[in-house]
């Protein structure tokens, strides 16, 4: 029997293997001994560790209906308003309560089968139901076009679906929960960006089939793009949460009322999020006379402009913490409103999907990551708070902004958001110092330390 004192373990590809003069005796003790995965090295260059996070299991797959998921929404939500202004007659105010109804549905919806997901030994059913009433939904508006019917629709149908994402990227994770190092929490950011690679053609696409197809013929094809996401998840393992603490992750969760803090953020980020994408369309073809084309355009570029700000996130080497990340983009988005409240012409709107593009990366990119560090071990959760923070900000923005609109014009929402971004931008900068004047004292320590998941790199999140 050969000795394992004073020799290495071979390391391949994340596995131990034992050393080829080791005998079959050596190699059962290594298997009997619990075996911690070392982490990848983070030094790599970019190529290599983009390369490795492609070569996941199953990392094909989860693309797949990530990018599919993401087409029907970029499809159908860039010429949400439009439809309800244009084809179903509603008012802002009407379309405002249809927003808010929607909102409700996806928190109400997106929190109970949260619970449900972290419980059962398998959350695929719950992802391929979310992925059926989004294509239920939209094929219900193709045709709808009453007032109280639009609002069941939205409410139910459209709000289950809305938890699809979440549901999604959840059990993506827990899929590659076996995953070694950091390397899970990259391609979550990788698959955000495969998210971000689908609105860059499919808003364009959306407008060329509202010319060609009518309102009818772009839902239709974005209901066909929820069943075929919901397709190639089929083969993928619906396995539950493993809770594991690791020394790539904090040990204990942030206090409730720090999530709490963080969670008001980014309600505030999520009412401005909504009431921007909402307006956007009508302010550009109301307001500044442009065409229809042009707002799938510049949504399109906005997505462009996303995926290598979040690839260079998944590759960078050396980033400050994520917290840090996200306060920066809390601020920069208020500069995108600044910006789009002052536009005369298209210049001044490209400018703005630029910043836009660096606040998505690192709000829309980063955010789910950022309440995962905030959350250890509890997938569907934190990306579910995650989820309904936007969500919740949708439902509020709804009314408030349908009726600020009414009164003062489209142009005039976007001083609002640039209010709520601020407003959000120092409660960030303000938790952030809360927490460093913890840390001082002896506190819990938070994802902007060192010893945190998130100060190791941008992607990187509890392993829950």
């Amino acid at each position: 029997m050969c000795s394992l004192k004073g020799r290495r373990a071979w390391q391949w590809g994340g596995a131990v293997r034992p050393p080829p003069h080791c005998g079959l005796q050596c190699w059962d003790v290594l298997l009997a001994a619990p075996v911690t995965h070392p982490a990848p090295p983070t030094h790599g260059s970019p190529v290599r560790l983009l390369l490795a996070v492609l070569r996941l299991p199953h990392a094909a797959r989860l693309a797949l209906s990530v990018f599919l998921l993401g087409f029907a929404l970029s499809l159908a939500v860039p010429f949400m308003a439009l439809f309800a202004v244009q084809e179903a007659g509603l008012s802002p105010l009407q379309l405002g309560i249809f927003l808010s109804l929607n909102a409700i549905g996806a928190v109400l919806m997106a929190t109970r089968l949260a619970r449900w997901s972290d419980r059962w030994p398998s959350r695929k059913p719950l992802v391929l139901l979310t992925l059926a009433a989004g294509a239920a939904a939209y094929a219900l508006l193709a045709v709808v076009r009453s007032y109280p019917a639009l609002l069941v629709v939205g409410a139910v149908f459209l709000g289950t679906g809305t938890a699809a994402f979440p549901q999604v990227f959840s059990l993506a994770r827990a899929a590659l929960q076996e995953v070694p190092g950091d390397l899970a929490e990259r391609a979550m950011t990788a698959l955000r960006s495969v998210f971000s690679l689908s609105w860059v053609v499919g808003p364009g696409l959306g407008a060329l089939a509202l010319a060609h197809l009518d309102f009818a013929g772009v839902f239709a094809l974005a209901s066909g793009c929820f069943a075929l996401a919901a397709l190639s998840l089929l083969w993928v393992p619906g396995r539950p949460p493993r809770a594991t603490v690791g020394p790539d992750q904090p040990a204990t969760a942030e206090p409730r009322r720090a999530v709490l803090w963080a969670a008001l953020a980014f309600v505030l980020y999520g009412m401005a999020m909504s009431m921007g994408m909402t307006f956007f369309p009508l302010f550009v073809t109301g307001t500044l006379g442009q065409s229809e084309g042009l707002v799938g355009v510049l949504v399109g570029l906005c997505a462009l402009l996303e995926i290598p700000v979040m690839l260079a996130l998944v590759a960078w080497r050396g980033p400050p913490p994520v917290a840090r990340l996200v306060t920066a983009g809390m601020g920069l988005f208020t500069l995108h409103f600044a910006l789009l409240l002052l536009a005369q012409g298209t210049a001044a709107l490209v400018a703005a999907q630029v910043l836009r593009a660096v606040v998505l990366a690192l709000l829309a990119g980063l955010g789910m990551t950022y309440f995962q560090t905030l959350m250890p071990g509890r997938f569907a959760a934190a990306t579910t708070l995650f989820a309904n923070t936007g969500s919740l900000g949708g439902m509020l923005s709804g009314i408030t902004a349908g009726a600020w609109a009414q009164t003062f014009g489209y142009r005039s929402v976007f001083l609002l958001c640039a209010a709520l971004t601020g407003a959000a931008w120092l409660l960030m900068l303000w938790r952030g110092q809360a927490q460093g004047g913890a840390m001082k004292g002896g506190a819990v320590k938070g994802p902007d330390t060192a010893e945190t998941a998130g100060a190791a790199h941008p992607v990187s999140a509890p392993r829950g």
